[in-house]
């Protein structure tokens, strides 16, 4: 069991962003792991929700948000009307929230991991790459493998790859990411006719229930590794 707060909090540049705040419901615990969820662009943070639920059963605090742009981050520049260069400052979003999850009472501000999908990865890669607070990192069908693999490779943090063959581009930026981070610790799963990003949690639970299930098999990982 779990509980939601709504929280906000700014980015560098001031932009609002919108937050969910999942806690473990037993708070006796000395303090533990937290994790960032980052949607990609055309997602919004409750995509993450099972996960983020799947996660808290394992005693790890979970801060989803929405990236600027977008549901409760919104306000009046949509993520579709931005340009490149602001669509990179999601950047900035995903350095408050590690800042804001740091701060929360009862999180160990050293056992952060963050799990990042799609479009929006590179820009929420960058943003930890010299943050030695985050210490696990799930990516989900990256794309831009020319700035993913060097920031997780900057991190030097395990990183936990999900990907499906049919989606190439996909595929080859998921997989560097995954070679550039250490042995020790990492994984990657490759799956057959799932999609894009968290989008594969929903196909894998409908198409085939007997299989373990995204969302288990990120908060084992996340578990192991955060500790």
């Amino acid at each position: 069991m779990s509980s939601a707060t709504e929280v906000t909090f700014d980015a560098s540049d001031g932009w609002p962003i919108g937050a969910v705040l999942r806690t473990p419901d037993d708070r006796s615990q000395p303090p533990g792991p937290g994790v960032v969820t980052v949607p990609a662009s055309r997602h919004e943070r409750d995509a993450w929700t099972q996960v983020a639920t799947r996660l808290t059963q394992q005693g790890i605090t979970v801060l989803q948000i929405d990236v600027r742009g977008r549901g409760a981050s919104a306000h009046a520049t949509p993520y579709s009307t931005m340009g490149p260069a602001q669509r990179r400052r999601v950047a900035l979003d995903v350095s408050a929230a590690i800042g804001h999850l740091a701060g929360v009472a009862g999180v160990d501000p050293v056992r952060l991991g963050l799990l990042v999908e799609h479009d929006t990865a590179a820009d929420a890669l960058e943003a930890v790459a010299e943050d030695a607070r985050v210490t696990a990192i799930g990516v989900l069908s990256a794309r831009h493998p020319g700035r993913v693999a060097p920031a997780v490779e900057q991190r030097g943090a395990p990183v936990y790859g999900l990907v499906s063959i049919e989606d190439r581009e996909g595929l080859r930026a998921t997989v560097d990411a995954y070679l550039a981070a250490p042995t020790a610790d990492s994984r990657i799963d490759v799956f057959r006719g799932l999609g894009v990003g968290i989008t594969m949690a929903s196909v894998l639970q409908f198409e085939r229930p007997a299989e373990q299930q995204i969302d288990d098999r990120l908060a084992g990982w996340f578990n192991d590794v955060l500790g």
